[in-house]
C-alpha cells in the first residue's frame, strides 16, 4: 500500500444519517402513486445516483417514473423531513473531520447525491466548512458502483488514487472505491458487511469514531 495522504468521504449514511429517511421517502412516494416497493429493492438503491434509482424502481413497478414526476414527489418528502427535523451527524464524524482539518489532510465528499442537494445537506449538518471539495454523481456518466466519481475526485485533488482512503457505508460505494484502486473502509449503516465487502475493504468498523485511530494511523505511516 502506498502512503495514504487523502481521505474521501461518502455522505449519506456515512457522515449523515440520511439513508433511513431516504428509504421512508421512496416508500411514501410510491404509496402516493398507489404502489409499494420491496425492501430488497430499496436497499439496492443505496449509494446510487437518482437517475439509476429511478430506472431500477421504474423497472420494478413497470412505470415511467421520470414522466410521472416520481422523483419530485420523493424530493418533497425527503427534504421536508430534514427542514423539520434537521440532519443528524453520524457518531465520530465531527471529531474525525476536526482532526483531519487540523492536520491539513486533503479531504472531499464524494457522493451520488444531486449537485444541488449535497451542499445543502452538509450545511444543514454544519459540516460544509470541513471539505476542500464536493464531487457529486451529476458530474460523471457512470455512478457508483463504477469508479468514475472517485477517479474524478482524485484528479481534482491532484492525488494518485492509491493514496486515497475512502470511507463508505454502501456496497456500491465500496465496489466503486475498490475499482478505482483506492483503499475502502466500510462503516455499515443499513447494509451489513458481506463476504464480498470483507474481501474488498481495507478494514470495517462500526462507526467513524471507532475507525478514526485506524485512519489517522494510515496517514502517519
Amino acid at each position: 500500500m502506498k502512503r495514504i495522504t487523502t481521505v474521501l468521504f461518502d455522505m449519506d449514511g456515512l457522515l449523515v444519517d440520511t439513508e433511513a429517511p431516504s428509504v421512508v421517502a421512496w416508500k411514501r412516494a410510491a404509496e402516493q402513486f398507489g404502489e409499494s416497493i420491496d425492501d430488497e429493492i430499496l436497499l439496492s438503491l443505496i449509494g446510487r445516483h437518482a437517475g439509476d434509482c429511478l430506472a431500477i424502481l421504474g423497472e420494478h413497478l413497470g412505470i415511467d417514473l421520470k414522466k410521472a414526476g416520481f422523483l419530485e414527489r420523493y424530493d418533497d418528502i425527503y427534504l421536508s423531513n430534514f427542514m423539520r427535523n434537521g440532519i443528524e451527524v453520524k457518531q465520530g464524524g465531527v471529531s474525525l473531520l476536526t482532526e483531519l482539518s487540523e492536520q491539513q489532510v486533503p479531504r472531499a465528499v464524494v457522493t451520488s447525491s444531486k449537485r444541488e442537494l449535497a451542499p445543502r445537506k452538509l450545511r444543514l449538518a454544519e459540516l460544509e466548512h470541513f471539505f476542500d471539495l464536493i464531487v457529486t454523481g451529476c458530474e460523471v456518466e457512470k455512478s457508483k458502483p463504477e469508479p468514475d466519481i472517485f477517479l474524478l475526485a482524485a484528479e481534482k485533488l491532484d492525488v494518485d488514487p492509491s493514496q486515497c482512503v475512502v470511507l463508505e457505508d454502501s456496497y456500491n460505494g465500496v465496489r466503486a472505491a475498490h475499482r478505482a484502486g483506492m483503499n475502502p473502509v466500510m462503516i455499515p449503516d443499513l447494509l451489513q458487511p458481506t463476504d464480498e465487502m470483507k474481501e474488498l475493504t481495507t478494514a470495517i468498523y462500526s462507526s467513524l469514531e471507532e475507525a478514526a485511530p485506524f485512519i489517522l494511523n494510515l496517514l502517519r505511516n
